[in-house]
């Protein structure tokens, strides 16, 4: 039987724990990698928050703040979260970096965006969030994006467009294997 004094003892050490988390955990708003640090990376739209959601981001939603993103910037649909690496097993959904839309920028789940990477806040500087440059493609079945190797067995591939060889765009191998533009 659960007493009143024990849920509290419960209550306190799940909070506890979420706060430790989140606490020891980089934001998801930075990129994972000091070598990723304001380049341009491409991302396929999985998820779009609302306000509210965005609100209650708690640790991150004050991460928006001080990188200089006034609350009126944030309204339904600023912060979307976007697959880098696809398709499937849990490599997806934490690599998954979660990015800034700027008033203007009208993204939606599907839509290729590119992506400025943020640098994280350091004693010298609030930090950057990373942040939507452009929508450059609506949807993966319009056309010039894919996911290579293009073998959907393979649950590790990456994003690649025809144009980015001819926009700079270089393949950087090894563990976070990706193509992006300095």
């Amino acid at each position: 039987m659960c007493t009143r004094k024990s849920l509290r003892m419960a209550v306190f050490a799940s909070v506890t724990l979420v706060w430790l988390c989140s606490c020891a955990t980089p934001s998801k708003l930075y990129p994972p990698i000091a070598d990723d640090n304001a380049v341009s990376r491409l991302g396929e739209v999985m998820a779009v928050a609302t306000k509210q959601e965005i609100l209650s981001l708690g640790v991150h939603y004050q991460n928006l703040l001080a990188s200089g993103i006034s609350e009126a910037d944030l309204r339904d649909g600023s912060i979307v979260e976007a697959r880098v690496y696809c398709c499937g097993g849990n490599i997806e959904q934490s690599s998954a970096p979660w990015v800034y839309v700027p008033s203007g920028v009208e993204v939606a789940v599907g839509d290729i965006i590119e992506i400025k990477m943020g640098q994280s806040p350091g004693k010298q500087s609030m930090g950057h969030v990373n942040t939507v440059v452009r929508v450059r493609q609506r949807g993966m079945s319009s056309g010039e994006c894919r996911w290579v190797p293009e073998n959907p067995a393979l649950w590790m591939r990456v994003l690649y467009c025809d144009w980015m060889k001819e926009e700079g765009w270089v393949e950087r191998g090894g563990l976070y294997n990706t193509w992006l533009k300095r």
